[in-house]
């Protein structure tokens, strides 16, 4: 039995010691922000926090935006910060509250996302990974509503999640949210960033156009059927005029998933020529 916990100790203690050179490792310069999932999320911040002279129009979105306009490649007069719909509205709000922090210029500010991204109210099984481990920090904290913390403490052990062995790591705890929604298209969390993505517009003098990505024809019945009248209800009529309208229907086949283009660069220069000014 001795002998046993001896092992067993010297077995913990060589994990120990291998873990913490691990998280070292990826901790140094930043390193593990290129290595986990959802690397692209760290790559808007940083992106977003750089003047950029030659750029006045802003491109926020989900993950389709992101194949559309990539945030990691250079957009020549568009800056794009377009990254993953699991970040919340929040998260695209602080990106932006970035950029104009930084000192940049903004002209128009262009938010692609598909309709279901709106819905997201911070209570994914992807929340911990990708909003928590990037924004649950002392530099945005003062930024979030009591609706974001109180959603935030929903999700179990949110606390730890800046603890080097997990932020490190694309660990994150099974999260299956029991909220029940009474909304259709704008969760309570889009409703207050859109809000202050909007006041911020009008601090700053720039407009604020909402986009539709294409979307699968046989999405088409669930779109109509959301409540159009949330974003009347919520004073958001004049950002999301011809949304719907915008959207543009693809055959099936052209996706590799639910909302996925198999060959996004072809529509790159559609949305330039139709809706990118």
């Amino acid at each position: 039995m001795k002998k046993f916990l001896l092992k067993t100790i010297l077995f913990l203690s060589i994990f120990l010691v291998l873990a913490t050179i691990g998280a070292l490792y990826r901790l140094n310069n930043d390193r593990y922000q290129r290595l986990v999932t959802g690397s692209e999320i760290y790559r808007s911040i940083h992106k977003s926090k750089q003047i950029n002279e030659s750029s006045s129009t802003v491109i926020l979105g989900d993950s389709v935006a992101k194949q559309l306009f990539d945030n990691g490649t250079t957009n020549g007069s568009i800056t794009s910060l377009a990254c993953n719909q699991s970040i919340g509205m929040v998260g695209h709000f602080l990106l932006l509250n970035n950029y104009i922090s930084a000192g940049n210029h903004i002209d128009t500010v262009y938010l692609i996302f598909s309709p279901s991204s709106f819905k997201n109210n911070l209570d994914q099984v992807y929340t911990y990974h990708y909003f928590l481990k990037p924004f649950y920090t002392d530099e945005y904290y003062p930024l979030f509503t009591k609706t974001v913390i109180n959603q935030i403490r929903k999700i179990p052990y949110y606390y730890l999640c800046r603890v080097p062995y997990i932020l490190v790591t694309n660990w994150a705890p099974n999260f299956t949210p029991r909220d029940k929604n009474d909304y259709t298209l704008l969760s309570p969390i889009s409703v207050e960033y859109l809000g202050k993505i909007k006041a911020l517009s009008i601090r700053h003098n720039f407009k604020v156009i909402v986009l539709p990505p294409p979307m699968k024809f046989s999405s088409r019945r669930s779109i109509d059927d959301m409540n159009k009248d949330e974003i009347a209800l919520h004073n958001l009529g004049d950002e999301f005029k011809d949304y719907f309208k915008n959207i543009v229907y693809l055959n099936d086949d052209y996706f590799e998933d639910e909302v996925h283009l198999k060959n996004p660069q072809q529509y790159t220069e559609y949305y330039k020529r139709h809706f990118i000014r």
